[in-house]
């Protein structure tokens, strides 16, 4: 009697295991199969890709064009195609939300998203937004994200390509980018430039003043020129937020001796008010003929395609 007691719970053991066995794949197929990305809030976990994406902000707006899928909304569509020149372009009947600090909700519900990508500053309006679809805020202006800002591009990047399915293209864009970096960093070498030390500025006016944002060693941008094998002139500052400080012609002075790479709307006068500026005619680059222009359209903020606008601006403009 004893040994048949043996045998059944043996077999009943041994039944268990092999159930056990048989559920694990599904198990760890369904963890697998979970979209997991990081945001202000932590973790958050999603069954499936999403396929209409609202874009709160521009450079979400340029990460979803990289991995080739159009927004269903998108904040201020005029502004961003005035400032964001890429090689990708938004598709026609995409809703105009409004603006990039304020955006419609009620234009956000006509397009029928079913996600919402914004950043921090739509905290706000959080609790609105999930009214329509789940919602995923991310925060480019950290402490750990000022660090090193073109790291955080490519991680934000990454994320959006998760939460559309679209992984490997993210991945391609970003091989992409680092491929063209090397390919001008070839060009550059054998260019007869006189110095590689660059100032890069984003500039335009303010109530007639000149105004400029200089773009610290943690950008984006500068990480791109540097890996174009320039140098950021701007060594003494520490990491900034969005990677720029804002000055004016005085705060540019320091930085005299460097190359001057420039990105300035086409009808801002800037330049024009600078013309019998005494001060800046008498820096060494204006003298020197070292200013560079890169065009309007570099927009400073952006993911790997105005990363990439970039770049060939700068080998046409400095290999002429």
């Amino acid at each position: 009697m004893k040994k048949i007691i043996v045998v059944l719970v043996i077999l009943t053991l041994a039944l268990a295991g092999c159930m056990k066995k048989e559920e694990e794949p599904a198990a760890k197929e369904t963890i697998g199969n979970k979209i997991v990305v990081e945001d202000i809030y932590g973790k958050q976990e999603f069954d499936k890709p999403f396929t209409r994406v609202a874009a709160l902000e521009w450079n979400i707006v340029e990460e979803l064009l990289a991995v080739g899928v159009q927004p269903a909304a998108v904040a201020d569509i005029e502004g961003f195609n005035t400032w964001v020149t890429i090689d990708k372009k938004l598709a026609d009947g995409i809703v105009d939300v409004g603006q990039r600090n304020e955006p419609n909700i009620e234009e956000i519900a006509k397009a029928k998203p079913d996600l919402i990508i914004g950043l921090k500053n739509h905290e706000p309006i959080k609790a609105e937004l999930e009214k329509i679809a789940p919602v995923v805020l991310f925060d480019h202006a950290s402490e750990e994200a000022t660090k090193d800002l073109y790291q955080a591009m490519i991680v934000s990047l990454e994320n959006t390509g998760k939460l559309v399915g679209k992984e490997q293209e993210a991945k391609e864009a970003i091989a992409h980018l680092e491929a063209q970096m090397a390919e001008a960093k070839t060009a550059l070498a054998q260019a007869n430039l006189a110095t590689k030390e660059f100032l890069f500025t984003q500039a335009f006016t303010v109530n007639e003043a000149p105004t400029f944002r200089l773009f610290t060693p943690n950008s984006t941008v500068s990480h791109v020129l540097e890996g174009m094998g320039l140098t950021n002139r701007m060594q003494d500052q520490t990491p900034q937020p969005w990677g720029m400080l804002e000055t004016n012609v005085e705060g540019v002075a320091k930085y005299q001796e460097a190359m001057l790479l420039h990105t300035v709307q086409k009808e801002d006068p800037l330049f024009k008010n600078l013309a019998n500026n005494k001060a800046w005619n008498n820096f060494a680059f204006v003298k020197n003929n070292e200013m560079y222009d890169l065009g309007g359209g570099v927009w400073t903020f952006g993911s790997v395609l105005s990363a990439e606008t970039l770049i060939k601006n700068v080998v046409t403009t400095m290999t002429k």
